[in-house]
């Protein structure tokens, strides 16, 4: 019965994977339709997922408090956020939820991309201390631009450009080609699976 079902899922995997492709090629009204089925079955499946997810949390900290394990003090601190957030999005405070959204997960946000920031740098800097070569001075050189150019500032106007120019061609092409590596891996590997070179990660 397991075998049964890998190999349904993995033919439907398959087919839909080959038949987005086609409709992706051609186009049209029917593709439209179809990719709009489509995503809203995956925003249901995202959205089941997530709810067992917050079922998963609260149970594994509810369990962690309970048994007073190690880090319970955050654990409870994390449950009654989660609790408050819900229970105002219950109510219906908008305004309050939108106060919490721009006073706590953009600071967060912000915190972390000021990391990402410090963590360029410091590679780029350790990157340069060891050995001077000609793929860690362009890794430098990118990372200088794209931090100067984005300062709000009139005198780094032209340095400006080329960040858009960098952001809009070589950031954009290696992005979408990393998404087509993506589908071709998922392809093939459901083709191996499906063939019987690869075990399912469900055996």
């Amino acid at each position: 019965m397991g075998r049964l079902l890998t190999t349904l899922s993995t033919i439907v995997a398959i087919g839909v994977g080959i038949a987005m492709l086609v409709l992706l090629l051609t186009g049209g009204a029917v593709y439209n339709t179809i990719s709009g089925l489509f995503l809203q079955i995956a925003m249901i499946t995202v959205a089941v997922t997530i709810l067992m997810g917050v079922f998963n949390l609260i149970g594994v900290h509810g369990q962690r408090i309970l048994q007073r394990g190690r880090g319970w003090a955050y654990s409870l601190v994390l449950l009654a956020t989660l609790f408050f957030v819900l229970g105002i999005w219950i109510v219906g405070q908008r305004e309050t939820n939108q106060i919490l959204l721009d006073t706590v997960q953009v600071s967060v946000e912000a915190a972390l991309g000021g990391l990402v920031l410090f963590a360029l740098v410091f590679g780029a800097y350790r990157l340069m201390r060891q050995r001077v070569t000609l793929s860690g001075t362009l890794f430098t050189l990118v990372v200088l631009i794209v931090l100067i150019g984005a300062l709000p500032l009139a005198a780094v106007a032209p340095i400006s450009l080329i960040r858009d120019w960098l952001l809009a061609v070589p950031v954009s092409a290696g992005a979408r080609g990393l998404l087509i590596g993506i589908a071709l891996a998922t392809v093939v590997t459901g083709i191996r699976v499906f063939i019987g070179q690869d075990r399912s990660y469900r055996e």
